[in-house]
């Protein structure tokens, strides 16, 4: 007769196997830990409000903001379905705060809500680290990665600046923690919370390159659960719903696959040498080889302290791969004119397992040595390492964002179109505005340098309604009034100067300038392509440009962004949106009339 009975000891003790080990739950926060972790986030409030700004790149989307209240849609001009606003999330925050604050002071909320969202990523990146490291049997863990990354001017300059930089830190940071949170549930469950899958899939919305990094997270997330292929596929599903809504409507609204902005950049041309010079800026200047090597020594130093099962190591590996990667696509990309902009996202999640670490007693003097390191190089960095064109343009045009345009506006902190207004800006558009409620049909530039008493650039009569061409889109954009036409110079806000050729790689976002025969032929009179006119471009080049704007693809692409939106205009933009994405406008309008034709 068989028996189930287990095996005795020798001590008549029963052997039972041993089951899977559990994860290690941290404890309460120290009251140290509380005043550390407070300190941190009491430095990012303190340095992100100290270099407070917003720069021009912002009041592209405050633009929008204003449309989307006046009922005119998420388009930058009425009448033009371009999308400008890389960020839906970010826009659709700043709208509803701009609903809810009384006056005007979108500027305002961009300010505060981007201190708020920086200080919320710091934070849970400390929590989630802490988390991560229960089972090391220290008492007190302290700051280390959150340390490196708040040492750099960067992460002071873009905690502001009126952009999504961040959100993209809160969105970081909280993934990171509810993914070691999950892990510490003891049950993995496919498909469960669905609201960690939410979060996750929100990614792309904060900004579209943050999709590589949530489908990586997502990829682990699917590998990591238990339970039946379904119910992993379905968590999927909930953590694509939103982003697949908003691509729907992406298609069908604007008749892209992509924002605008990524076309007028040609975000699919791979620049891999101009990219890694903009690596090199971000590491360079600030010697953060150094930091990096403090930061694996410090974890080698843990090693034996750390009880993670395979499933935790596996999660910061993909944690690495993920940072990793979207620093290796911005790199591929070209980078961009902002200092360190685009890769800041790529180093916060890059520090996130190691954001905090604990002091334990095994290689006590070791990780102590190693702390202070790291924290000496920190006082330095603050303190001293800066690039070589602060306030500027390096030669690679790359900027000194915050530097440039606070020195430009005379201002310690620009934040307001108003504070912005000291180098003239308010003075012109006002003169714009005026023409513009006067009913002049005028094709007006915009002009640089800029004082207040500026006299206006009158390029030509137009079509109909005021035009404003201007090459700084954001602060003249918002400035003008809503039934003014502003055409952006640099086809971030134009649909047909988005889509020309590329030439030569130039600097990031400012390559592709709009030829005037284009814009008349869009929004000058139709005279202007019958008859010469003094100081305009020969009307044959006009003449060419205003045909090969009615014909074929070319013509499909203005009626996809100007018709009226009737249900079998969106049905042609979503089934459209691949082909029209990928078309290209030669600037030659002779060859452009040849292909279209």
């Amino acid at each position: 007769m068989s028996s189930t009975a287990p095996d005795l000891a020798a001590d008549g003790t029963a052997d039972v196997p041993a089951g899977p080990r559990a994860p290690a739950l941290p404890g309460p926060l120290t009251t140290v830990e509380r005043v550390l972790y407070a300190a941190v986030v009491l430095a990012v409030l303190v340095a992100g409000w100290a270099r407070r700004w917003t720069s021009d790149d912002a009041f592209i989307t405050f633009r929008v903001v204003e449309n989307l209240l006046a009922g005119n849609g998420p388009v930058f001009s009425a009448g033009e379905r371009t999308e400008v606003a890389t960020s839906p999330a970010w826009l659709a925050v700043l709208t509803l705060a701009e609903a809810v604050v009384p006056g005007d002071a979108v500027a305002w909320s961009s300010v505060v809500l981007g201190i708020a969202g920086t200080a919320t990523g710091v934070l849970f990146a400390m929590l989630g680290a802490r988390r991560l490291f229960a089972g090391s049997g220290a008492r007190l863990s302290v700051p280390l990665g959150v340390v490196v990354f708040l040492a750099l001017p960067p992460t002071w300059d873009f905690t502001t600046s009126g952009l999504e930089t961040g959100m993209s830190f809160a969105w970081l940071g909280t993934s990171f923690w509810a993914l070691v949170r999950w892990l510490q549930t003891g049950q993995r469950r496919a498909g469960r919370p669905v609201w960690l899958y939410v979060l996750l899939g929100l990614g792309p919305l904060v900004r579209p390159d943050l999709a590589l990094i949530a489908a990586i997270l997502l990829l682990w997330l699917t590998v990591a659960a238990e339970g039946r292929w379904w119910r992993r596929g379905l968590g999927l599903v909930a953590a694509g719903v939103v982003p697949v809504a908003c691509q729907v409507f992406r298609m069908g609204f604007y008749g892209l696959l992509v924002p605008n902005t990524a076309v007028a950049k040609e975000s699919a041309r791979p620049l891999w040498g101009r990219g890694a010079g903009y690596l090199a800026d971000l590491v360079g200047p600030y010697l953060l080889w150094l930091p990096g090597l403090l930061l694996v020594a410090t974890l080698v130093a843990l090693l034996p302290t750390l009880s993670w099962r395979a499933v935790e190591w596996s999660l910061v590996a993909t944690v690495w791969l993920a940072a990793v990667a979207h620093a290796l696509y911005v790199v591929r990309v070209g980078g961009d004119f902002m200092h360190g902009r685009l890769l800041m996202p790529s180093l916060f999640l890059l520090l996130c397992p190691l954001a905090t670490v604990p002091l334990t007693r095994v290689r006590f003097r070791a990780g102590a040595v190693l702390l202070a390191a790291t924290g000496v190089w920190a006082v330095v960095a603050a303190a001293t390492l800066r690039v070589d064109y602060a306030d500027g343009v390096s030669a690679d045009g790359i900027a000194d964002e915050r530097g440039f345009y606070a020195a430009l506006a005379g201002v310690a902190h620009p934040v307001t179109i108003e504070d912005h207004g000291g180098a003239g800006v308010a003075g012109y558009v006002d003169r714009v505005n005026r023409l513009a409620a006067d009913g002049a049909d005028l094709v007006v530039l915009q002009v640089t340098p800029v004082r207040p008493d500026t006299p206006l650039d009158v390029l030509a009569p137009s079509a109909g309604r005021l035009v404003f061409s201007v090459g700084n889109a954001g602060f003249y954009g918002y400035a003008s009034d809503l039934d003014v036409v502003v055409v952006d110079g640099l086809g971030l806000a134009d649909a047909v100067n988005s889509h020309l050729e590329p030439g030569p790689p130039g600097r990031p976002g400012h390559e592709k300038v709009y030829p005037v025969w284009y814009l008349l032929a869009r929004h000058g009179s139709p005279a202007l392509a019958a008859r010469q006119v003094e100081g305009l471009p020969d009307p044959d080049l006009v003449a060419a440009s205003r045909a090969a704007l009615a014909c074929g693809d070319l013509a499909e692409l203005v009626e996809a962004t100007t018709a009226p939106l009737t249900l079998e205009r969106f049905t042609d933009n979503l089934l459209g949106a691949r082909e029209r994405t990928s078309l290209r406008v030669p600037v030659d309008p002779f060859a452009a009339e040849r292909r279209f034709c």
